[in-house]
Order: structure tokens, then sequence, then C-alpha cells
């Protein structure tokens, strides 16, 4: 009989589809990943071209992700084919909110959030990409709607569905190069993932990523990601989206591509100095101007 029963579905991103599904062994709700087909099917054999292409990708997520042993990365349990034929793995169901809800509950001073707690977030999306860099994996779409914050106060990195193994050679194609929507994305164009020449999310995104410099993305493209997750918390607004505004994605990315996003200071003159130059500095526009490590 089969081990996991479907719930519902939870999310859909560009590669894979993610269900809550019931373990009927050990008792336990856990979130299941399942590989999409080209028509955004899940169930049966990936037949043409850029449906196994993108069964590769998701696969090696999977592995990926199985290698990184560290509290903040969701742990895979277990990868499989159903009996519907879908290729799925299944990772622990993180029952919490993105940073997206966290930011907007700062903000207001809501739920006992605050600047200070909310940085104390960043300080362990850190820990975990330094332990990932040490691994020479690098994430490539860090970003508020990739990170969970759970009922208890863990926070996960979420979703290396277009994380890069460092030295190892990398196939893009016309499968990957088409604009698809993050996991639990909220249809605001700034957080759209790209993945193709260009990986990641045009607002969170490194210079170097956004110019499609593959060769040149590395650990200090998520650092910079991280500089711009604590501008959206000390601005309040994405980089290079004032409030308000609907920017297409593109758009950003040409944003990105030609200069800086509007100073902190500017669009919060009250921010403190020392988080405004350790924003700074992570988004330099050149790697070498950045930190060296995420820890």
């Amino acid at each position: 009989s089969e081990r996991y029963r479907a719930r519902d579905e939870i999310a859909r991103g560009g590669m894979g589809a993610i269900l809550k599904v019931w373990d009927e062994d050990l008792r336990r709700p856990l979130a299941m990943k399942v590989a999409l087909r080209d028509d955004g099917g899940t169930t049966g054999a990936a037949s043409d071209a850029n449906s196994q292409k993108r069964l590769s990708r998701f696969l090696e997520e999977a592995q990926i992700t199985s290698q990184l042993d560290h509290p903040g990365i969701v742990p895979v349990h277990d990868l499989g084919i159903d009996a519907e034929g879908r290729v799925y793995f299944t990772m622990q169901l993180v029952d919490g909110r993105d940073m997206r809800d966290i930011v907007a509950l700062a903000q207001r001073e809501e739920e006992g959030w605050d600047l200070k707690r909310i940085v104390g977030v960043l300080v362990r999306v850190c820990e975990a990409l330094a332990y990932a860099h040490a691994k020479d994996v690098v994430h490539r779409d860090v970003k508020p709607g990739n990170v969970m914050v759970g009922k208890f106060g863990e926070v996960f990195l979420m979703d290396w569905g277009l994380a890069k193994v460092m030295g190892r050679e990398e196939v893009l194609d016309a499968a990957t190069s088409t604009v698809i929507h993050t996991l639990r994305s909220d249809g605001s164009s700034a957080e759209h993932t790209i993945a193709g020449d260009v990986v990641g999310t045009p607002a969170f995104m490194a210079p170097e990523q956004a110019l499609g410099r593959g060769g040149e993305v590395g650990p200090g493209s998520d650092i910079y990601a991280v500089g711009a997750m604590l501008y959206l918390i000390l601005t309040g607004q994405i980089p290079y989206q004032p409030l308000g505004e609907s920017v297409s994605a593109l758009a950003i990315l040409e944003a990105v591509k030609n200069g800086p996003p509007w100073p902190v200071k500017k669009v919060n003159p009250d921010a403190p100095p020392e988080l405004v130059a350790i924003c700074e500095k992570a988004m330099s526009r050149e790697v070498s101007g950045r930190f060296s490590e995420a820890m």
C-alpha cells in the first residue's frame, strides 16, 4: 500500500509542486515535492526532453539538499517514484510563516516582532549559508519568500531548487530559461524567480547574476541577497521597487544591471547606522567589496 497519502498542494514553483502528505508508516505530516512535467502536470513519467532536463534538475535539488545537514536547512527524508509515476522527495513540514509576513509584522511591531528580532532571523539565515558555502553550495535564490520562521522560532532557508555546486559544470538551456514563479509567490513581480542564463529573483539578485556572468556567481552572490533582505527590513521596501509601485521583474533586472538602489538613508533616515553600513557593504556592486563570508 502507498506510504504517503496526499492532503493538498501547498505551493507550486517552476520546477515542482509542494504537497502536504501524511506518512502512514510514522503517522506524521510531511512536505512532499513532486517534479512537474512540461505541461504543468505531476503524474506520469517525463517523456519530452524539457521535462527530462527539469527532472534531472529536480533530482539534483534532492541530492544537494539531502547532503546539507544543518538546523537551518529542512532535512530530506526520502526520494522515490510513486504509483502514479511521480518523482518525489519528502522533507520536514515547516509550520510557520515566511519572512515577508514577518517583515510586515516587525514594521507594525506586532506579535513581539521588531527590528532586533528580525535581524536575529537574518543572522540564522547567514549561519545556514555559511554552512552551505563551506560545502561549496551556493543557493542563488535567497529572498524573504524562501525564509520560513517556525512557530517556535526555528528559521529555515528553503527551496534549494536553483542551488549550484561550485566547480561543477552546469547545463542551462531553453527548458529552464523561461521566467518561472517561485514557490509561494504572492504574485508581486519583484518576487518572481528567473532561471536560465540569469538565475535568481531580480530584486534580490547580485549584479553578476543579473548580467548573466555565471562564472562570477558564488558565495558573494548569496551575501548580496542577504544585504538586499536587510535593505527590505530597514526601508520597508524591496530594492528597486519604490513603495506602492508595481515594477516588472524585467524592469528590475535592468535596474540591478545599471546601478545601486536608492540609499537606505534616503528611504529611512532613522535606520541604525551600523546596520546601514552592513547592508551597503553586503550589497556592494563588486564581489570583492562585499563580506568574504556569510558569518
